[in-house]
């Protein structure tokens, strides 16, 4: 029994436990989020903490390229956060939530490898592994598995929905000069989420693929 359990499979986390536009990016490893889809331990504005990596300080020169890679790679982007299960409120001792983040896919799915793989594959991150969280990153350089999901898609697709649909609304109600409405272009909103520039579009040159919702 013993042996069976040792070569069986670490079961993975969640990659869908929430779901947040990035609204900030204080450095290569934490980021300032705008909870869309959230749950017990999240906040509607959220300071994230990218688990089990370490980007340098942003008063070095290499902490500033690293800030801003990932302000290109993820500011204004939906991405899903797998949160930290370990511990009491997944947070460490500055308040940041503990993630494993996932940007997506322009079918709204979450994609392989994670943000917190993808910086230190860049080059602005290393790996700091804490023991007491739930992540063991040497997973992320395996083939990823069939993830469990949290459901979260489907929410996300019908809040998209309902957003575009009042969107289309509003316009019909204040004639077609007033396209740039509100509703449509305020940032963060679910409505602005639709356009593609708020998803990363699949590309077969990123070496990234989409997880968690194989039949």
């Amino acid at each position: 029994m013993f042996m069976l359990l040792a070569i069986m499979p670490v079961a993975p986390g969640i990659p869908d436990e929430a779901v947040g536009h990035v609204v900030s990016v204080i450095s290569g490893d934490s980021l300032g989020i705008e909870m869309l889809i959230g749950d017990a331990r999240t906040n509607s504005i959220d300071s994230i903490k990218l688990a089990d990596i370490e980007a340098p300080s942003t008063v070095t020169e290499e902490g500033k390229a690293a800030q801003a890679y990932a302000v290109s790679l993820l500011k204004n982007k939906t991405v899903y956060l797998d949160i930290e299960d370990n511990t009491s409120r997944a947070r460490n001792e500055w308040s940041q939530l503990i993630c494993v983040v996932y940007l997506m896919d322009s079918d709204y799915t979450p994609m392989w490898p994670p943000v917190n793989r993808i910086l230190v594959d860049e080059g602005h991150a290393k790996v700091s592994d804490d023991p007491n969280d739930e992540f063991n990153p040497s997973d992320w350089w395996k083939e990823p598995a069939s993830f469990p999901t949290g459901g979260k898609r489907e929410q996300l697709l019908a809040m998209l929905q309902d957003a575009q649909e009042a969107a289309s609304q509003n316009q019909g109600g204040q004639g077609s000069q007033d396209s740039g409405s509100t509703a449509a272009q305020a940032p963060g909103t679910l409505a602005g989420m639709a356009g593609k520039s708020s998803v990363l579009e699949k590309d077969s040159a990123s070496g990234r693929i989409s997880i968690g919702y194989r039949k």
